[in-house]
């Protein structure tokens, strides 16, 4: 019998619009009774290139500047905590951008308003998200190293420590003995580094489906994997947990769903992002859109990409390609396609709707409703 996943759904905030939007947001999903998590994840910017945001492409671009104006998802995680306070929190971040010990004193903080009820997603860090600003991505898995084990020190600690690590060294550091919730860690990607920092100082491991874990089979056959990584040790497997994330379009109207998966920006994220590995391309018959060793992680820089290579992305981008870079369909379809992954043995799932970005802005503004029927449908097949 499959276990009942935990369901988490994204807040879209942008600067655009005032606040108060995120947090009606926030309550629409803990109002639907089906909705367990809030999802927030510190991006700062979108993966649109500033060539393809046209009014042509994303009806919004004539209201919204640009797409990149978005809010601090820790920030908007607390002001959207108080209007539901009893959804579970989920953030995504990267252990590069803040330090451990402030990062640590964040989350235990977040801990607390939710009581415990929150589960924190840390990768090694994108090119788009350090670079630009002065970080450097190549710390990212020693640093991710480096937050997890400095993370349990401030956890369990009776008093101050010392940590001499990849990157960090200190001395009698300490932010108190007061910890009365203490947040799930998982660690964000797929690669071998990073697959050993999760299995020996997570709580569990996250992902991305269908860019990483193509198929359920696939992720079937890693987790099985990290399972037994984690019992070698010495560690309970059946307490490590399992997540995805997922690029989804969904739509009651095949017609919409049609003409979405022809346009340039849903082209452009399912070339970039559908596959993290260019090479997994093969694994559904195709080649990759994106030149050889190309990777959206550690290559793409929006505004610093060229037009004749996102013109040469685009011209190389199948229909196919968009078909298998997302989960697409009605909310039962996903819904469908969701719980296959379940059944492979994820616990939390948390769909990402991409349409609504190319959708007319009252069509859009329906589009949490349909993450919302997503998800009950996930909760109903699954009881």
């Amino acid at each position: 019998m499959t276990v009942v996943p935990q369901t988490s759904a994204f807040l879209w905030g942008d600067r655009h619009f005032p606040p108060g939007v995120v947090a009606q947001q926030a309550k629409a999903l803990a109002d639907s009774g089906v909705v367990d998590f809030m999802s927030q994840s510190t991006q700062m910017g979108s993966f649109v290139p500033p060539q393809l945001w046209t009014a042509e492409n994303a009806p919004m671009a004539a209201m919204l500047r640009d797409p990149d104006s978005l809010h601090d998802a820790f920030l908007m995680t607390a002001y959207s905590h108080a209007a539901a306070p009893d959804l579970g929190i989920s953030v995504l971040t990267d252990g590069l951008r803040i330090g451990p010990a402030q990062l640590t004193q964040m989350l235990l903080t977040l801990a607390q308003m939710a009581e415990g009820n929150m589960v924190v997603h840390v990768g090694g860090g994108e090119v788009k998200q350090t670079g630009p600003f002065g970080y450097k991505r190549s710390r990212g898995i020693k640093s991710l190293e480096d937050f997890t084990r400095i993370f349990d020190a401030f956890c369990t600690s009776d008093g101050p420590f010392d940590y001499e690590g990849n990157h960090w060294t200190m001395k009698q550091a300490f932010l108190g003995s007061a910890r009365p919730h203490r947040p799930r860690i998982h660690a964000m990607g797929s690669g071998p580094m990073l697959l050993d920092v999760a299995t020996s100082y997570c709580d569990g491991l996250s992902s991305a489906a269908p860019c990483a874990w193509g198929t359920p089979e696939e992720a079937a056959e890693v987790i099985a994997a990290v399972r037994k990584d984690v019992e070698r040790k010495g560690r309970d497997p059946e307490a490590f947990t399992f997540g995805i994330f997922c690029p989804v379009l969904i739509h009651e109207d095949e017609n919409v769903l049609d003409r979405a998966l022809d346009n340039p920006i849903v082209r452009w994220i399912a070339a970039t992002f559908g596959r993290i590995q260019g090479a997994d391309w093969e694994k559904a018959g195709l080649s990759s859109p994106t030149p050889e060793g190309w990777a959206y992680f550690k290559d793409f820089l929006p505004k610093a990409t060229p037009t004749a290579f996102i013109d040469d992305v685009l011209a190389r981008t199948t229909r196919k390609h968009a078909e298998v870079g997302y989960l697409w369909g009605t909310p039962e379809q996903v819904a469908a396609r969701l719980l296959e992954y379940a059944e492979a043995g994820v616990s939390f799932v948390a769909p990402a709707d991409y349409l609504p970005v190319v959708c007319d802005p009252e069509d859009a503004a329906q589009g949490l409703g349909r993450s919302i029927a997503c998800l009950a449908a996930v909760k109903a097949a699954a009881a």
